[in-house]
């Protein structure tokens, strides 16, 4: 088919006529999502994934689980069967990086390292794990986990409940003695067993599915700064005030404004004054 100038010439018109004629509405969802997207491109992912390549390279080939959002409860329960008869023990290293541990994980984590080098010749020591708030802010949120620590769980058959264990570490102190210790008095089992909200397994909110949202919710808190909840609000307002004026109290468009009250002659009574 041959287009002649003429007919070409009105294609575009009609193309541009058309694109001109796009409703204010569908502009504002296309500047919308503008930025929508260039914001979203601001805000850290809340489930990096990260490798344990670093870390199983300090631990001398000792294999760290490396928990995520996704996968932490199937990594834990793969460890057991129905016909699993004692617990099977898991220690979880809670770390981070500079924005949920200020930089001061890295004696602990390290030592929590070297520690699992020296246990990977041990087919007795515990399953570990490794937990960096950095990477996985809402799952540590979701447990009320605050870095450095060390959560200690005994992992019973499927259905059973799981008595977890939490030791604060010190930021500075902490070596691998204080893991060694540990493992060889079996002190942690004197500690009370936790039995909190936010217990991961049991808790009340892992139970009523509300724990991972709550996760989000102050993973948002913590990163969207606070003059943009202003805004937000700022923008609500603005929203609630403009459709109560428009709402149908509000006078018609067109109407005769309404008639002013007659002015008072003379003084009110009472008032003691003289005209």
């Amino acid at each position: 088919m041959h287009f002649t100038k003429p007919s070409i010439l009105a294609l575009s018109l009609l193309t541009s006529a058309s694109a001109a004629q796009e409703s204010p509405l569908e502009q504002a969802k296309v500047q919308a999502q503008f930025w929508f997207d260039k914001l979203s491109s601001y805000i850290p992912s809340p489930n990096k994934p990260h490798t344990p390549a670093a870390a199983a390279a300090k631990a001398g080939g000792k294999t760290l689980n490396v928990l995520t959002l996704s996968d932490w409860e199937q990594t834990i329960r793969s460890s057991v069967t129905p016909q699993t008869a004692t617990p099977v023990e898991w220690w979880v290293m809670v770390t981070g990086g500079n924005s949920s541990c200020y930089g001061h994980c890295t004696i602990a984590e390290t030592a929590f390292n070297q520690t699992a080098a020296l246990w990977s010749v041990n087919p007795n020591s515990p399953n570990l794990a490794y937990l960096d708030c950095d990477n996985q802010p809402v799952l540590c949120n979701s447990w009320g986990a605050g870095p450095p620590s060390l959560w200690i769980m005994d992992v019973p058959a499927p259905g059973k409940p799981v008595d977890i264990r939490i030791k604060a570490l010190n930021s500075t102190t902490t070596t691998v003695k204080t893991f060694t210790d540990l493992y060889a008095s079996k002190d942690w089992k004197s500690k009370p067993v936790y039995e909190g909200y936010f217990h991961p397994f049991d808790g009340v909110l892992a139970q009523s599915g509300l724990a991972v949202p709550l996760g989000y919710i102050f993973w948002v808190f913590a990163v969207v700064p606070s003059w943009m909840f202003m805004l937000g609000i700022s923008f609500l307002s603005r929203t609630i005030m403009s459709s109560r004026t428009s709402g149908p109290n509000a006078r018609r468009a067109g109407a005769p404004p309404a008639a002013a009250p007659a002015a008072r002659v003379g003084a009110p009574p009472g008032d003691a004054r003289f005209y």
